[in-house]
């Protein structure tokens, strides 16, 4: 089996249950905008026992406004960009980026001992037994999945140094079919039937009882392990998947409570969350019940779909050359933009330059009318056939170019009727699908594709509209035109016939009032055309982006058309099969909220029990702990002044699936 996969489409369903399950828990930890952070995210490849092969280290550094180089610090080996072209120099540990203003995502290998570990040990019909043997075996089993904890820190508590393990959260699911495994259960974690599987989600803290010197019955309420049970047929099992993080305690921020009082109302705090958590589950059984009134209008719907999958098999040539060409013109598009808002800058930068030559124009030109001698020297030369043509000819040429860039923005508003498209597609495709979670993903990604296409376009229109031949922008032009022509021609003829100057005087006065006025009106036309260069600017790199996954994306839907096709065909019967679970679902949310009235009262209830009644010793113990989980922040290294996170993610191999190549 290729153990350097992605994770499959159930895998990331289970992580990302395990993720949202230590966010329940805590409240997410606040970073400071100003400061660089660096999120690490670990990928363990284990094999069937939980022992590590491979760890593969993905690292995100956002950036915060620095222009220039990122500073960080790595232990990593083989480590490439993986989502931009900067570049890199690396002496020791030390990485810098050349990042610009843009985050930086990259990725290496290293061989460090991981500070946790999970251990799976498979039991059939009462015997350990190894899980290469277990394939196609049949029998009572029992999967215990144990944690252990290898990071340990000294603190001081009451004068005395001690051993504390580092407070790592970790979180185990596994996919059972139906089929295979039934009688399913689990002691200390949850077991939900979705129809064709069984999903089992457990959850440990190793080493928290140690680290809090507690023992007895309070001690197992930390457990470090549980247990599943069924009775299976014809043994085979999917990868697990296994979540880490030490951040709980830290995202509980109770490092600023000095004092008791302080620390009750955060318990109290966490106490009512968990209330509310469990009237949420309640909500959720609710929703099930609708969910199954829903579910009629979908099977109907899903004919349609089948029929919808034939076209789209059948087009995926068509398709593939639309998508060609759609990104050849995002691309024409994108780089027309940039051109576009290059020159608007000069233009409005020229626009300024002119409005600053000639604002001062109407009392200069009543001083002249005092002066008669220097008044005509002026005329003489604004006179000269060459000074004329060039204003004139300036003139004519921004009266010209707005006209120009009106026409390219009238082009480029046309453009975004893609994105619709695109938005319905991804709609469409969301109200297939039955797993929720994609579902709303889909739809959140169609929402924001949309709400940032609307945007752009909206701002192309406006633009559209204020350059438009009705524009106060292109009016004031075609005016200033005017205007400058009338003047040049004026001030030539009073250049030869300084005899009527006097008469002319009067409405040349008139004629430079005007147009100052009208230079006045372009260059505030041109300081809101220029608003949103930005914007669109941006816009149009967001676009070169999307043009190149969406050409990706293509090859790949028409790449899985066929497969789409066949898997259509079993469409129909996995519909009922999905009505039953969907039946089967609302009993498990049942059993979901059974299960967090028992955490509630068991867990968070006791957590405050045990505040009110040994406060003392729990609280400089759980002070300590509180330190030493903000402190862990990075698992491989992190640059000087850095805040940062890391989670570990360990997946172990099948057992008796079919190798994938």
């Amino acid at each position: 089996m290729n153990r350097n996969r992605k994770l499959s489409r159930v895998g990331k369903t289970i992580v990302s249950g395990l993720v949202v399950t230590s966010l329940v828990l805590g409240n997410g930890s606040m970073i400071q905008a100003e400061k660089v952070t660096k999120e690490e995210s670990v990928y363990v490849n284990a094999d069937a026992d939980g022992d590590a092969e491979k760890i593969t280290v993905s690292d995100w550094l956002k950036n915060a406004g620095i222009n220039g180089t990122l500073k960080d610090k790595s232990e990593l080996k083989d480590i490439t960009n993986v989502k931009g072209d900067e570049t890199f120099e690396q002496s020791g540990d030390g990485v810098n980026w050349n990042a610009g203003a843009q985050d930086i995502y990259y990725q290496g290998t290293t061989d460090k001992e991981l500070p946790v570990s999970v251990k799976l040990v498979y039991e059939l019909d009462g015997k350990e037994i190894l899980p290469e043997e277990l394939p196609e075996k049949s029998g009572a089993l029992k999967i215990r999945v144990s944690y252990t904890n290898h990071s340990r820190v000294t603190k001081t508590i009451d004068g005395k140094k001690q051993k504390m393990y580092t407070p790592f959260f970790m979180a185990t699911g596994l996919i059972l079919p139906t089929d295979k495994f039934t009688n399913v259960e689990v002691d200390g974690g949850k077991v939900i039937n979705e129809g064709s599987n069984n999903i089992v989600v457990g959850f440990g803290v190793p080493g928290m009882a140690e680290s809090l010197d507690v023992s007895g019955e309070l001690a197992e309420k930390f457990q470090e392990e549980f247990t599943v049970s069924a009775d299976v047929k014809d043994f085979s099992i999917g990868n697990t998947f296994t979540y880490a993080s030490a951040s709980l305690l830290s995202d509980l921020d109770l490092e600023d409570s000095d004092t008791f009082e302080e620390l009750e109302e955060k318990l109290e705090t966490l106490t009512e969350a968990s209330e509310e958590l469990v009237d949420g589950t309640d909500s959720l059984s609710n929703g099930i019940e609708e969910l199954e009134k829903k579910f009629d209008e979908y099977a109907k719907g899903e004919k349609d779909l089948n029929k919808g999958i034939n076209t789209l098999a059948k087009s995926g040539k068509k398709l593939e050359k639309g998508v060609k060409e759609y990104v050849s013109g995002v691309n024409d598009l994108a780089e027309g933009t940039s051109s576009y808002v290059n020159g608007a800058k000069q233009i409005t930068d020229g626009n300024k330059q002119l409005y600053q030559a000639v604002k001062d124009m109407p009392g200069s030109y009543k001083q002249f009318s005092e002066g008669i001698k220097q008044y005509t020297t002026a005329v003489d030369t604004l006179g000269e056939k060459k000074t004329g043509d060039a204003l004139k000819a300036g003139a004519a040429s921004v009266a010209s170019g707005i006209s120009t860039l009106h026409t390219n923005l009238s082009t480029l508003e046309s453009t975004y009727d893609n994105y619709d498209q695109l938005v319905k597609g991804i709609q469409a495709q969301a109200a297939q699908c039955s797993d929720e979670v994609q579902k709303q993903t889909l739809l959140a990604y169609a929402e924001k594709l949309k709400e940032l296409s609307e945007g752009q376009k909206n701002s192309v229109s406006a633009l559209v509209k204020a350059t438009g031949e009705e524009s106060d922008l292109k009016k004031g032009a075609d005016q200033v035109s005017g205007g400058v022509k009338q003047m040049v021609e004026g001030a030539q003829a009073i250049s030869g016939k300084s005899a009527s100057l006097r008469g002319a005087d009067g409405k040349m006065s008139s004629s430079v009032s005007a147009l100052t006025a009208n230079i006045e009106k372009l260059k505030n036309g041109s300081d809101k055309l220029s608003q949103n260069d930005r914007k669109l600017l941006a816009g149009a790199k967001k676009l070169l982006k999307a043009g190149k996954s969406v050409k990706k994306g293509s090859r790949q839907l028409i790449s899985g058309a066929g497969e789409l096709k066949k898997g259509s065909r079993k469409l129909d019967k996995a519909t009922g099969q999905v009505s039953d679970g969907i039946g089967k679902l609302g009993d498990g949310s049942q059993e979901l909220l059974d299960g967090m009235k028992k955490f509630d009262r068991e867990g968070i209830q006791e957590i405050n029990r045990i505040y009110e009644d040994d406060f003392e010793g729990l609280k400089d113990r759980l002070s300590a702990l509180l330190d030493i989980s903000g402190e862990y922040t990075n698992f491989t290294g992190i640059g000087d002044g850095m805040d940062g996170e890391v989670k570990f993610i360990i997946e172990t191999e099948e057992i008796g699936n079919e190798k994938e190549e």
